[in-house]
């Protein structure tokens, strides 16, 4: 690859350097490395010993890591491993990359068939300008470059890219709702939601999904789904970066779940590992209507 000068590099040039190169050596290096996988536990975000990662988390990182301080010197970025966080040295903007090297590290541990992923966003004084995300098992690549905060994201599949246009036209009551854990553990104003049709719930069904949360949020964007719920938890900057520029460029639109009320939440960038203490449920703004609607009848 190419030295080129940040300086010189338009965002779009950016975001094209990231899918057409960086994502898919990350994807090649997820994928050669799981024939022989080495196992590191270390502390999760709690403090408990329960996490890991693996050579393919590690070599993934390494070639970002080598890659982005070659070609954007003056970049500062915040990687998931080994605590790797470097200070802009651009003299008008805190401009930095986060990166998520494995996104999904248990679901790849396992073998999962999906759950996999790689990701990769581009913020600037608090805004994510470039997003990309590959899914380690199929190849498909979600991105989009540029400073304005609605816009076009691009779908890679099958070597064929396309607009990614959520579905705006179908009822909630048609569609599912993806938790990340058993019912057991939402609030119980989503139990109240995933309540059968008849029985005043909102959703057709649910659909429990855990690994990458980027690939999760992909199920969504793309209208697999209708609905999110992330729980409370650590929001880290590598995971939340990718998923608020996609999100907010496509509509999508966060609320807390505080009690018996959806809260609107406009998520912003982290730099550091920030607890959350809320639920939160994601809808297409073309939904938000019919979930008030929903509400006030409760």
């Amino acid at each position: 690859m190419k030295n080129n000068n940040n300086t010189t590099m338009t965002i779009e040039q950016i975001g094209k350097t990231l899918q057409e190169e960086l994502v898919p050596r990350a994807i090649k290096i997820i994928q050669d490395e799981c024939a022989d996988l080495t196992i590191i536990k270390k502390v999760g975000y709690d403090g408990v010993k329960d996490d890991l990662t693996t050579n393919g988390d590690m070599k993934a990182q390494a070639m970002y890591i080598k890659e982005l301080t070659t070609l954007f010197p003056n970049y500062g970025i915040i990687a998931e491993e080994n605590g790797v966080a470097t200070k802009s040295q651009d003299s008008t903007d805190d401009i930095y990359f986060t990166v998520d090297p494995l996104d999904g590290t248990k679901a790849y541990e396992r073998g999962s068939s999906q759950g996999v992923g790689t990701m990769i966003a581009l913020c600037k004084n608090a805004n994510v300008i470039a997003v990309c995300i590959g899914d380690a098992n199929t190849g498909d690549i979600y991105s989009f470059a540029g400073e304005d905060k609605v816009g076009d994201v691009f779908h890679q599949r099958f070597g064929v890219t396309k607009k990614l246009t959520p579905k705006t036209n179908i009822s909630l009551l048609m569609q599912y709702v993806l938790l990340r854990s058993m019912p057991s553990k939402q609030p119980a104003l989503i139990n109240k939601m995933i309540g059968e049709i008849g029985n005043n719930g909102i959703f057709k069904g649910t659909e429990i999904c855990g690994g990458s949360i980027g690939i999760a949020f992909a199920r969504l964007w793309k209208g697999e789904i209708g609905a999110m719920v992330l729980e409370a938890g650590f929001d880290t900057p590598w995971d939340l970066a990718p998923i608020i520029g996609i999100s907010r460029r496509l509509g999508f639109k966060f609320y807390d779940i505080v009690g018996d009320t959806l809260v609107p939440h406009e998520p912003v960038p982290v730099k550091v590992i920030t607890e959350r203490p809320y639920n939160q449920l994601v809808v297409h703004e073309s939904s938000v209507k019919e979930l008030e609607e929903w509400l006030t009848r409760q």
